[in-house]
């Protein structure tokens, strides 16, 4: 990699801060890549890729628009991430029975604390100083909790749409653990 970094910085006349954030997000990509595939194939396995999926389908908007906890390594990460989808898959929609008229007001609560709290992120942004960014992000997750109550509502009788419930669900509740973390992190830096 350093000998492609460096023939492609030759060649552009980047700086080595560039080189170093070219190799960062390339690096960042072949992590979340990686542990997209392992999963799938795990859930595959398992007879679970179409829950993986409607796991997968609400979570990355949510994760990319309002933030959450971050892991410091790639195993430490792959290990948070596949109980994340492990417990939205097999563990809440089997041990926690929801009846169809409280998944509304559940998701109605999901999208107004998404709203409030996110983005959020343990790690400072520069991004996050911008008003009109925040605000979009903010828009646009509650656009996908909307999303996943009207198809909850249009199709009632779909099984796999209760796991889209449940992350939304632990999406919004590791925001805030993560917005209260930033809170306790700040305070004692004042401290």
């Amino acid at each position: 990699m350093n000998y492609i970094m460096s023939k492609v910085q030759a060649e552009y006349g980047y700086t080595d801060y560039q080189i170093k954030l070219i190799k960062f997000s390339l690096t960042a990509i072949f992590y979340e890549v990686s542990k997209l595939l392992i999963f799938m194939v795990y859930f595959f396995a398992t007879g679970k890729i179409l829950e993986f999926f409607f796991a997968l389908v609400p979570m990355l908007p949510l994760r990319i628009k309002t933030g959450g906890f971050h892991c410091k390594s790639y195993w430490s990460c792959f290990l948070v991430s596949f109980v994340y989808f492990y417990s939205v898959i097999n563990v809440f929609p089997m041990i926690i029975n929801v009846h169809p008229l409280a998944i509304y007001p559940v998701l109605l609560v999901c999208a107004i604390v998404d709203y409030m709290i996110g983005p959020t992120s343990l790690k400072e942004k520069a991004a996050l100083n911008n008003k009109d960014i925040v605000h979009k992000a903010k828009i646009q997750s509650f656009q996908v909790v909307f999303f996943v109550a009207v198809l909850i509502f249009v199709f009632q009788d779909t099984r796999y749409l209760i796991v889209s419930f449940w992350t939304v669900v632990l999406h919004t509740i590791q925001l805030s653990i993560t917005k209260i973390l930033k809170e306790v992190k700040r305070n004692e830096k004042l401290a």
